[in-house]
């Protein structure tokens, strides 16, 4: 899975203009609309903590898929 890094908040907002990855779209859509409010300017933007959240939820859903993975076997 290519997860993507952002480098700036013109990169998120170009990922969300132009579609980026189905994966991933809906998980930084739903990051933006919980700040909504939050950043006024660009610069005030942190992308580490988008980038760090979207590795967070990412690992969420595997362990999710683990844990089916698993409860299935028996």
């Amino acid at each position: 899975m290519n997860v993507p890094e952002f480098d700036t908040y013109g990169d998120v907002k170009k990922f969300l203009r132009t579609g980026g990855d189905a994966w991933y779209y809906n998980m930084v859509e739903e990051y933006m609309d919980m700040i909504a409010g939050d950043v006024i300017l660009d610069e005030e933007f942190d992308v580490e903590e988008l980038n760090g959240w979207i590795e967070n939820e990412l690992n969420s859903v595997q362990e999710g898929y683990e844990d089916y993975v698993d409860s299935q076997r028996y």
